[in-house]
């Protein structure tokens, strides 16, 4: 078992001689100097989320006194909450912090005094798994995870986030109506489980425990490319 105390709009493309589906339109937010610092608090993020919307023009609702949904106050101070969901394994090999906004399930990573967003939660549960990985073989990790979004149609993805390149990219893989979670065998070997997401608390989309189910695929570098390949039933 994994426990995890863990809308934008996004553009995606088919790149049609590669394993991957590229992403575009999420925009990194530097840091200003003054707010820079070694590790951040959940405070520290939730201000620095603001500032990130509001150089975006984007208007969100992000505090209970802003709440016009008539929820309960309790309801609302247990919704109105963003959570570091570093793995620990993931703060110690990339030296970045993970953030996730309970409230849209959106992502974001802090690496080297900028704040990235990654993945995408509208309409599901946005970042479920988080791990390492070194598919590049540059010896510099990467973050490799998995998550679930979808208006409708609940489908599950797997994306990898360069830090050093600073790019993100989504395998060329999707679960639809299930979420999914990835096991490392080796830096550039997964095993992709259907993931069963239960205990939840009041921080809804953030606090969790995962326990993995079917073995469902597997993720390996074949002739210098990136693949996630579906397993066979029997």
């Amino acid at each position: 078992m994994i426990s995890i105390t863990a809308c934008s709009s996004t553009k995606i493309t088919k790149e049609t001689n590669s394993s991957y589906v590229s992403i575009s339109g999420g925009k990194s937010y530097q840091i200003p100097l003054k707010d820079k610092k070694v590790n951040y608090s959940d405070e520290d993020f939730k201000n620095l989320y603001s500032q990130y919307l509001k150089s975006n023009n984007i208007t969100l609702e992000t505090s209970p006194e802003s709440d016009k949904t008539g929820m309960s106050k309790e309801q609302q101070l247990k919704y109105y909450t963003v959570h570091d969901i570093t793995p620990e394994e993931v703060k110690k090999e990339l030296h970045c912090q993970i953030f996730k906004v309970n409230y849209t399930c959106d992502t974001f990573v802090i690496y080297k005094g900028k704040l990235f967003p990654i993945a995408l939660g509208f309409g599901g549960f946005g970042v479920v798994s988080l791990s390492t990985c070194d598919f590049d073989e540059d010896g510099k990790k990467d973050l490799i995870y998995t998550f679930s979004w979808g208006s409708g149609l609940h489908r599950s993805h797997i994306g990898i986030f360069n830090l050093a390149k600073e790019k993100e990219e989504w395998l060329d893989f999707v679960q639809e109506n299930d979420d999914i979670m990835v096991e490392k065998i080796s830096d550039k070997s997964f095993k992709i489980y259907i993931a069963n997401i239960s205990s939840q608390t009041d921080s809804y989309f953030t606090h969790f425990t995962l326990s993995k189910k079917d073995n469902i695929g597997n993720i390996q570098k074949i002739e210098g490319k990136v693949k996630a390949t579906k397993t066979t039933m029997k």
